[in-house]
């Protein structure tokens, strides 16, 4: 009998370490697993030739466009999903085809001046790109 006993409380801690181990193993996969993702350089990646546009000195009713051009410097081709504008004072267009490595691709920018003061918008770039959001400042003064 005391064989027994003791047979049965082996069992029960090799059977308790066990458990500790899969547990244990089971935090470290769930720690690993959240880890971020870290850019390697192997997708999309978009370059502006410049982040902001001085409009200068405008008149009330004038019309400003501007072309904003850009480069996909990534390994994949670059998709513009949308070019969101500030107000609308300002319409954007751009290319809907896909931009392959290392060739350029434009946005252009219609501003009309409504009001008198400072101009400060922004156009805001969503693409496929690793970097998939871009500001863009829109600047000058309206007299």
């Amino acid at each position: 009998m005391k064989r027994i006993f003791i047979i049965g409380i082996l069992l029960c801690g090799i059977l308790f370490a066990q458990a500790q181990g899969a547990a244990q193993s089971n935090k470290t996969s769930k720690s690993t697993s959240t880890t971020k993702t870290v850019y390697t350089g192997t997708g999309a990646e978009i370059q502006f030739d410049k982040l902001t546009v001085d409009f200068g000195t405008l008149k009330v009713g004038d019309v400003k466009v501007v072309t904003i051009t850009f480069t996909n410097i990534g390994k994949k081709p670059l998709i513009l999903d949308d070019v969101i504008s500030s107000c609308d004072c300002t319409t954007v267009t751009w290319e809907k085809k896909p931009v392959m490595p290392g060739q350029k691709g434009t946005i252009k920018a219609t501003y009309t001046a409504k009001n008198t003061g400072l101009i400060s918008k922004r156009l805001t770039v969503l693409s496929n790109a690793n970097t998939d959001r871009v500001i863009l400042q829109l600047k000058g003064e309206v007299k």
